[in-house]
């Protein structure tokens, strides 16, 4: 068996209206059938193989999550997963002006 480098994804999370976070993970050349993706409340864990390699990373979230109701899309063109996980709790937020 060959031993494939690990390597961690590009990941972005951001909240989107208090409600949930929208997380896009960057998994390019991969197949949507080699992506393991597992949450809790309080983060989640990718792994993604591809031929030569496999992308793996566990990120937390400051905020919890519910783990049933989270949501994907695989863009598989793009090397894009798309999560949508909804907060346990919306958080209210108040907007801070730059000056």
């Amino acid at each position: 068996m060959v031993k494939r480098p690990l390597v961690a994804p590009e990941v972005c999370a951001h909240y989107h209206s208090g409600k949930k976070y929208e997380i896009h993970v960057r998994l390019p050349q991969v197949k949507k059938e080699n992506i393991e993706l597992n949450f809790s409340k309080n983060g989640f864990c990718i792994k993604a193989q591809r031929d030569d390699l496999v992308f793996a990373t566990c990120r937390s979230l400051d905020v919890p999550v519910d783990p049933n109701k989270v949501k994907t899309k695989y863009y598989d063109v793009e090397g894009l997963l798309e999560i949508v996980a909804p907060l346990l709790k919306p958080i209210k937020t108040k907007r801070i002006p730059i000056r």
